[in-house]
């Protein structure tokens, strides 16, 4: 077969793949939300599906996240240099035609944050002024036109500009899938409904690391760009939130979409006439950001969702995912680093489903302590391994610790700083600052996520792998005393609960 039959194949393979998958969570997922008194399961199946679609876009950002994993080593001048590619495949590869340092590729890797930061607060905006569904669905595009560039890159320069574009919409999902979420959900299936977000976004990067192992750069970018196709065409049949309808006067039209996500049975009535209020109060207020800062309850929810996004960036996430393939290259194990990639990431999916089966079991500031200090410990454990490596004793025997510690790192995370964060933006903010206060909190968190990834490779070189880690890990341990004395528990309480509690 010539190397065009072998792309073809590759991508109907990666393109059943990818429906196989999106179906096998979506059909899993209905099972897993609280049936209403009111409503039957066939209601209950359609009320998902909003969130379940609108997930394949988290889907997408999973795919953006992953790519320099496996994409990376093809253009990286130590990889290509010292040593040859490998897939599980053997499958033979050509690189795009260039190459480029350490440094430089700090640079692609960073853009992604870049391009996320700068779209947080026009999303958050769009979405106000437009409404969810148009901006949702426009985030389809940078998504695609990123894989686009990246297929036909003969440059640096239009990787960069990729990049960028991708980073666009991840950052707008990250504002708009909490927001879209929290204005459909029932309080007690919020927290279920959420952790579906984190899920998808896990099962996004597992599909990249799983597709890359068959394909090469052209084929592996073409197959992702069929992920925003799919998000796209099929959040086109979804409605808007009852909340956006309200506050532009389509009482009817909400009425007709409450009933769509509630069930045919609900009596909707009352939760109409609740929203309605709010939005009232909404609009008596003018929102700035000494409107937040003064007010006692808007300060503490600020500086808790603020501190938790910190942490969850300066875990170190985005360069574990970034740089999972790097990261076993220089630990120089026996283990495939592709092969390796794929384990970490099937084990970060399993346990986002399982997260969502246990999530409302125990209080939010639970899972997040919990999660804290798991990744302490593993990050420890990395640094242990390397450092034993830079100081030129024999970790042959220890092959196993990079992966088991990176495997447990994936668990920590993924039952607590993966779902718990976002759950936080739709509960702790108030109706009137939500829009400002989550295009700030979604504008620092990528602000942190730019600092880790585009330090990550520098200080990795120049401080050794072992002090990245151990810094950290460090870092974990302030977040669990962060958690404990200052984040409030919102687990089971309404919206109205939460703020009386912020203010006293």
């Amino acid at each position: 077969m010539d190397g065009r039959g072998r792309h073809n194949g590759a991508l109907c393979l990666s393109i059943l793949a990818y429906n196989f998958l999106a179906s096998s969570i979506i059909v899993g997922g209905v099972g897993l939300v609280e049936v209403t008194d009111d409503a039957d399961v066939s209601d209950v199946s359609r009320d998902v599906d909003g969130t379940l679609e609108l997930s394949l876009g988290a889907f997408c950002a999973g795919t953006v996240l992953s790519w320099t994993s496996p994409a990376l080593p093809y253009i990286l001048e130590n990889v290509r240099n010292g040593s040859n590619l490998t897939s599980l495949a053997n499958n033979v590869t050509t690189p795009p035609g260039f190459l480029i340092s350490e440094h430089k590729a700090a640079i692609v890797g960073s853009m992604l944050t870049i391009g996320a930061l700068m779209s947080a607060i026009p999303i958050g905006y769009a979405a106000d002024k437009f409404g969810r569904k148009p901006t949702i669905l426009g985030l389809s595009l940078p998504f695609f036109l990123n894989y686009i560039l990246i297929t036909f890159a003969k440059n640096l320069e239009t990787i960069i500009a990729a990049r960028f574009f991708a980073g666009i919409g991840l950052g707008g999902i990250c504002v708009v899938a909490p927001m879209y979420i929290g204005e459909i959900s029932e309080p007690s299936n919020r927290g279920t409904l959420g952790s579906f977000v984190q899920l998808f976004l896990s099962s996004g990067i597992l599909f990249t690391s799983i597709v890359a192992t068959f394909t090469n750069w052209t084929s592996l970018s073409l197959t992702l760009a069929a992920a925003p196709v799919v998000f796209g065409v099929s959040f086109l049949f979804m409605p808007d939130t009852p909340v956006y309808l309200i506050e532009n006067n389509k009482m009817e039209k909400a009425e007709k979409t409450l009933k769509t996500f509630r069930g045919s049975n609900y009596d909707v009535s009352r939760e109409l006439k609740t929203i309605q209020k709010e939005m009232e109060k909404l609009h008596q207020k003018t929102v700035t950001i000494r409107t937040i800062v003064t007010n006692k309850g808007n300060l503490r929810a600020i500086i808790s969702v603020l501190g938790v996004l910190a942490f969850q960036q300066l875990s170190g996430i985005n360069a574990m995912v970034f740089y999972t393939t790097n990261i076993f290259h220089a630990a120089g194990t026996n283990i495939a680093p592709n092969l390796a990639a794929i384990i970490v990431n099937l084990v970060q999916v399993i346990v986002s489903y399982i997260s969502i089966l246990i999530i409302e079991k125990a209080g939010r500031k639970y899972y997040l302590m919990v999660s804290s200090v798991g990744m302490l410990s593993c990050l420890a454990g990395l640094g242990m391994f390397f450092q034993l490596k830079s100081t030129g004793v024999d970790v042959s025997h220890l092959g196993f610790m990079p992966l088991g510690s990176l495997v447990l790192y994936m668990v920590s995370f993924s039952i607590g700083y993966g779902p718990v964060p976002w759950m936080l933006i739709s509960e702790l903010f108030s109706p009137d600052i939500k829009g400002v206060a989550s295009g700030l909190a979604i504008l620092a968190n990528w602000i942190f996520a730019f600092v880790v990834t585009f330090s990550f490779p520098i200080m990795r070189a120049a401080l050794g792998g072992h002090v990245t880690f151990y810094i950290f890990a460090l870092i974990m341990g302030c977040a669990t005393l962060f958690v404990y004395f200052i984040v409030p528990e919102t687990r089971g309480k309404s919206l109205i609960e939460i703020q009386e509690e912020l203010n006293r």
